[in-house]
């Protein structure tokens, strides 16, 4: 004679397995790591300024960032003189200048003026060594000539 077992429905307990939602949520997060993009694009281009010395006037401080034919970054003073080509010399070169009109020419911000050619980590050097010439409440302002 066969035995026949009677099966028991199980009890709901209570709790729901959620192993298949995880399942699922762990692969749409591996599709979406592998098919975006890790490439950063540009997000914005600085503004092009044509008149930069007439922005800056009697109370700014102008400074030319230019990249040569051999790609190294010239860094010029308002006067056409060019500052150090060594970069920590140049920083502290620009630090000074910067001070130095702050405090005997009574110049209230810094004007960076770069050509487009020039990489935003060169200005950021200059505009690093400008702004610990200023004050607290002085700014410093860059633009990219077109």
């Amino acid at each position: 004679m066969a035995v026949r077992r009677l099966c028991k429905k199980r009890e709901f307990d209570g709790e729901f397995d959620i192993t298949p939602m995880i399942d699922v949520v762990l692969l749409l997060l591996i599709f979406f790591i592998v098919t975006a993009r890790m490439e950063p694009k540009i997000v914005s281009e600085l503004p092009k300024a044509k008149n930069g010395d007439v922005a800056a006037g009697e109370e700014g401080v102008v400074i030319n960032v230019k990249q040569t034919a051999d790609g190294k970054v010239e860094v010029i003073r308002s006067n056409n003189t060019a500052f150090s080509s060594d970069p920590e010399q140049m920083a502290i070169e620009v630090e000074e200048y910067v001070r130095n009109a702050v405090e005997n020419e009574q110049r209230k911000f810094v004007l960076i003026r770069g050509e487009p050619a020039v990489k935003t980590r060169d200005m950021t050097k200059v505009r690093v060594a400008a702004s610990a010439g200023l004050n607290e409440d002085q700014q410093v302002l860059i633009a990219v000539q077109q």
